[in-house]
């Protein structure tokens, strides 16, 4: 059996930014350490806006500049 440690969004606006919280920062050297100490296979997601991001679906429910 594969291991694989998935890491969600873990960027700066989901953690200290525009859509943070302080129970984000508060993982983030637990997780720092989990991810040094891991020796197997490592996906990391990135959420990312083009410029049009306000006139999307999510942007109109999320009206809230990130990524």
């Amino acid at each position: 059996m594969k291991k694989l440690l998935v890491v969600v969004d873990m960027q700066n606006d989901f953690v200290s930014g525009a859509l943070g919280s302080k129970e984000a920062c508060a993982i983030v050297s637990n997780l720092s350490d989990k991810i040094r100490a891991w020796d197997a296979d490592l996906a990391i997601t990135l959420d990312t806006h083009g410029d049009d991001y306000f006139q999307t679906v999510e942007g109109k429910k999320l009206p809230v500049a990130h990524c």
